[in-house]
């Protein structure tokens, strides 16, 4: 009996050792070493097909608990919001992340893509919290009482995966839903302000490259917003007064090529900055 009991431990841990079985934390390690190391963000699904939602942010806890040794949340985001980006990675579902104060910039700044392995742009809304929220919001009602400001966002994710084409959605969720920077505008009073009829264009050397309203994020702001903060807290965290929430692109998505580019709200606001 014995021999059998070390027999099946002898091949677990050859197995574990080899790479056909790992677990969650070992599977962050893998996205932590490949972001340190400044290496292509590894497919995970392609190894791992049987990577559940559940376990990919499962995954993503133990990601964002490695760049926490050196990094601060400043809040958090959404992903694939739109039917278009959910169309582009065969996915019906949003994704989440957190957002780091090593990533966060201001208009005017200046962005450098050797920080990144594939800079993408997104044009979109970000909500300053006013309350500690620590558990599940029932309504958007119950929700905007939570909200004070609301301000517009450049995210920068990283999609610079070893293959973009074999990427699933638990790929996105484990890796932190791609989260790397965003440049954020001035903050303005949410009650001045429909977040959902916000329309922006986004300009690459004077050329209009995208357009979008707010109302892209799930068809309603405050449904993107009440997912997140639901979804947040389904992870464990709490939200903090301060946090800033982002609830997805607004129009598509664009590559970050070098060039200057303005975000323009209206009377909203506007976002500057170059890619060098």
């Amino acid at each position: 009996m014995n021999l059998i009991k070390n027999l099946i431990l002898m091949i677990i841990t050859i197995t574990l050792i080899s790479g056909c079985i790992k677990n969650e934390e070992q599977l962050a390690e893998l996205l932590f070493q490949a972001g340190k190391e400044n290496r292509k963000t590894p497919v995970l699904s392609s190894k791992y097909p049987s990577i559940s939602i559940d376990k990919a942010y499962s995954i993503q806890k133990y990601y964002v608990e490695k760049i926490l040794r050196n990094n601060t949340v400043t809040g958090f985001k959404a992903g694939l919001t739109s039917k278009a980006a959910q169309k582009k990675f065969s996915t019906n579902i949003p994704v989440a992340g957190v957002l780091f104060r090593k990533g966060r910039k201001y208009s005017g700044t200046d962005i450098y893509n050797n920080e990144f392995k594939k800079l993408m742009i997104e044009t979109e809304l970000g909500f300053i919290i006013d309350r500690v929220i620590d558990k599940r919001v029932e309504n958007t009602d119950e929700l905007k009482d939570k909200i004070l400001y609301v301000m517009p966002v450049i995210e920068l994710p990283d999609l610079g995966f070893t293959d973009l084409q074999k990427v699933k959605e638990t790929d996105i969720i484990a890796a932190n839903s791609a989260s790397a920077q965003y440049i954020t505008g001035e903050k303005k009073n949410i009650r001045t302000f429909d977040p959902d009829k916000i329309r922006i264009t986004l300009s690459f050397t004077n050329k209009k490259i995208n357009s979008g309203i707010g109302s892209d994020a799930m068809g309603n702001q405050w449904k993107a917003l009440l997912w997140l903060v639901n979804k947040i807290i389904d992870q464990g965290y709490v939200i903090k007064p301060g946090h800033i929430l982002i609830t997805g692109a607004l129009g598509q998505v664009n590559p970050g090529n070098s060039g200057k580019y303005t975000a323009d709200y209206g009377n909203f606001g506007k976002i500057g900055f170059t890619i060098h």
